[in-house]
């Protein structure tokens, strides 16, 4: 039988912050009663409230295996939302669900099932928290992210408008309002202005969004000026030491940019290794090259594979560039990315560069490096002309940066003098279906190697910022490049041409919302 008045003596040493006294009360009483599930649960929540959630998880989850109560079942999901594991909390959390309901339960479900990207049940819960609890500002913040997620932004909009007129001092629905102006209007000034009235309110988060801001208004220094005071309050987060990474590489600051962009989430396939190449570390003799990112980085990065020579190169490539790259490098052995071993040294295919130290300054083979036996068989007697309007899903922020809406290339669809060709694989926008007088190639692509034999039967291909303008630059076809104001790293703010690709030609918005202007000049160029 456990001395109540000595637990109560933990409980007050914890409150005056006298830790290891509460400590070893707790470690003594659970000694003498190890299977007593109140006291599991109370040590556990004493690990939870001084964040030592590593030690507060095997405590909790013998306390739920004892019985399984709401207390014992929301507290681990809780400690497992503090140390991230996203998944196992919305499991807990939701099985909590059967034992009872607060409103806490619901908002760090909904937050983990956002994050694991499991966004129908996130809306779901969401849905059924702001029913259950409407005036909990977790709850109206949550059913703002659920309308957003829906794709119902101007209803997120006006919800968030009117929510701010009960809660103008909610730093949250600020946030949130900053991140509708940027997705529905691209009016980063308006948007960097919200953030910083969640800022003034506390909001220690909405720096990192002001500095995504300053980088999309092209003011370099103040952006990396937020993203410190963001590391400041978030010491370790990965998200804004790769972002400010991105911002010193997007002005040619090699060194600095990649010390930080090399800290970048690992990601599910670099996971498979256990000797992922450090900075200043030497090269073995054996090696494998893992590639990471997107497949654009793939194309883009896979120049500098020569510059290995005389290392045993072992290459892990996605299915859908394994043929391309295999005829074009023979000199490596294509594996699969189940096939990794995890204790061969591995470097990521993002940063060869930065393993070569080969700066911006000697890029390689801009003439092109890719080469494709036989080209499609396309004859025409007009200017054949590729088209690729949709960014891949890379975040609904860049996604939406780097798209045009279709509608807005009609003019160039309805030129006499040219037939348009598709190269629009995931086709959200339903243009394929919208512009009949456009040859759907790309229904055909079983792979790059595909993709690569239509590119090198066009004249000319016209395209927003997506692998197809990595692949036609390292194929040395002629390419009219669209790009956002703000745009990726990799393109260095240049506006005309790029060191990248010889072949391609950039045309990038003047202002941050019209593509007018730049598919005009396109038109006249292809006039």
């Amino acid at each position: 039988m456990i001395d109540l008045n000595i637990l109560k003596k933990a409980i007050v040493l914890t409150q005056y912050g006298k830790f290891e006294e509460a400590e070893k009360i707790y470690k003594d009483l659970l000694e003498e009663n190890p299977d007593d599930r109140n006291l599991l649960s109370v040590f556990g929540l004493f690990y939870v409230n001084i964040g030592d959630f590593d030690r507060a998880v095997p405590l909790l989850e013998r306390a739920k295996d004892l019985k399984k109560t709401l207390g014992t079942v929301s507290a681990l999901g809780f400690a497992e939302f503090e140390r991230k594991d996203y998944a196992k909390a919305s499991e807990y959390l939701e099985e909590s669900l059967e034992f009872g309901e607060n409103a806490d339960i619901y908002n760090k479900l909904v937050l983990s099932l956002f994050e694991i990207k499991k966004y129908d049940k996130a809306i779901n819960y969401a849905d059924k928290m702001y029913e259950l609890y409407p005036e909990d500002i977790n709850a109206i913040t949550n059913k703002v992210k659920a309308l957003t997620q829906s794709g119902k932004l101007m209803e997120a909009q006006d919800f968030c408008l009117e929510s701010l007129k009960k809660h103008p001092d909610s730093a949250s629905l600020w946030f949130h309002l900053g991140y509708l102006k940027e997705l529905i209007f691209s009016d980063d000034v308006q948007a960097r202005e919200c953030y910083r009235a969640a800022a003034d309110l506390g909001s220690k988060e909405a720096d990192y969004n002001i500095a995504v801001s300053c980088v999309k208004l092209g003011e370099y220094e103040e952006a990396e000026k937020y993203y410190k005071s963001m590391l400041q309050s978030f010491p370790n987060d990965t998200e804004t030491m790769t972002s400010l990474g991105m911002c010193y590489l997007t002005q040619k600051k090699f060194k600095e940019g990649y010390d930080l962009f090399y800290k970048r989430d690992l990601g599910p396939v670099v996971n498979k290794t256990k000797n992922l190449w450090k900075p200043g570390e030497p090269l073995e003799d054996e090696i494998v090259v893992i590639c990471d990112q997107g497949f654009g980085d793939h194309i883009q990065f896979v120049r500098y594979l020569p510059f290995l020579s005389g290392k045993k190169v072992k290459f892990a490539v996605h299915t859908s560039l394994q043929d391309l790259f295999k005829k074009n490098y023979t000199d490596v052995e294509i594996i699969t990315y189940s096939n990794i071993d995890p204790q061969m040294q591995s470097l990521r295919i993002t940063d060869l560069a930065y393993v070569l130290n080969m700066d911006f300054e000697h890029i390689p083979f801009a003439e092109g490096y890719l080469d494709i036996d036989t080209p499609a068989d396309i004859k025409n007697d007009k200017t054949k002309v590729g088209l690729c309007w949709e960014a891949g899903c890379a975040g609904i922020r860049t996604m939406i940066n780097r798209t045009i809406h279709i509608k807005c290339f009609e003019p160039l669809l309805n030129m006499a003098n040219i037939q348009v060709y598709s190269f629009q694989v995931d086709d959200t926008l339903k243009g394929n279906e919208k512009y009949p007088q456009m040859i759907n190639l790309a229904k055909d692509f079983k792979d790059f190697s595909a993709t690569a034999r239509a590119l090198k039967a066009m004249d000319v291909l016209v395209t927003v910022d997506t692998s197809v303008a990595h692949l036609a630059g390292a194929l040395g076809v002629k390419t009219f490049l669209l790009l956002p104001y703000a745009s990726d790293w990799r393109w260095f703010n240049d506006t005309k041409t790029t060191p990248w690709y010889k072949s391609v030609e950039i045309f990038k918005q003047t202002d941050h919302i019209s593509w007018e202007e730049p598919i005009n000049n396109i038109i006249e160029k292809l006039s």
